[in-house]
């Protein structure tokens, strides 16, 4: 198993990268990443990427957008 173990290391995974592509659509700061290399994120990087996007994020949903104007 040691070598999945430095297969894997560090680096950024499929959900991850599903998470920022979906963000990057709602995402009031997706200017920041559009030349993102998903092939050069580590893991680290991808988790600090989808926290900025989370932040800034304008669901499309009008219920999302109270829900988050009332909080």
């Amino acid at each position: 198993m040691d070598w999945i173990d430095d297969f894997l290391d560090n680096k950024c995974n499929l959900i991850q990268i599903s998470i920022i592509e979906n963000l990057l659509n709602t995402s009031s700061v997706a200017y920041k990443y559009d030349n993102l290399e998903f092939e050069h994120l580590d893991f680290d990087e991808a988790n600090s990427i989808i926290e900025d996007l989370k932040e800034n994020d304008n669901p499309k949903d009008c219920r999302e957008q109270w829900k988050r104007h009332t909080k």
